[in-house]
């Protein structure tokens, strides 16, 4: 087992790394997430990952990288933080090179200590296709209840796919913990 950590990402320093493995699982990441296949060059990746520190200064959004054992293998973040009604929306992705090997829950598991101890947000929400196997089954091994499926929700790979609704309460997750 790997040992896993999230962290910010530095811009400059970490952009090479990570539009590298963009890049090399592009084909992968394309078929169920649009916006972090964009990047075609590092300093495309640089854009991308100073935008997300705003996001992350800003207090809108909380964007991490996942390391395994000191390299990056994928991004996880919340996104649309809402001080006012303490929920967010959380996004992922790994390389496949990491799949299976339990990286993705711990990485999810410090994000999510993260969003319900320090942000004290109230409630989580991530949508995936239901084709989206891994997706799916991550949420469900965090805990996260299947709330609906919105039909024909998602747009990508040139056509409609619908979107599974998840949901994970703050006191739900402490109950696991």
């Amino acid at each position: 087992m790997s040992l896993v950590s999230i962290r910010p990402a530095d811009p400059v320093r970490d952009a090479p790394a990570l539009y590298a493995l963009i890049d090399r699982y592009r084909a992968t990441l394309s078929q169920w997430l649009s916006g972090i296949v964009k990047p075609r060059s590092v300093a495309d990746a640089e854009v991308l990952l100073r935008l997300q520190a705003q996001g992350n200064q800003e207090g809108r959004s909380a964007h991490r990288l996942i390391l395994a054992d000191g390299e990056i293998v994928g991004i996880c973040s919340l996104h649309g933080i809402s001080a006012a009604h303490r929920h967010a929306r959380l996004g992922y992705w790994l390389a496949d090179s990491h799949v299976g090997r339990g990286v993705m829950s711990g990485a999810l598991t410090q994000l999510l200590d993260y969003a319900f101890e320090d942000l004290a947000l109230r409630r989580l929400e991530l949508g995936c296709a239901p084709e989206n196997l891994r997706s799916c089954r991550v949420a469900e091994r965090l805990g996260f209840k299947l709330e609906g499926e919105l039909r024909d929700a998602q747009f990508l790979g040139g056509r409609f796919w619908n979107m599974r609704c998840y949901g994970l309460l703050a006191d739900e997750w402490k109950k696991r913990r």
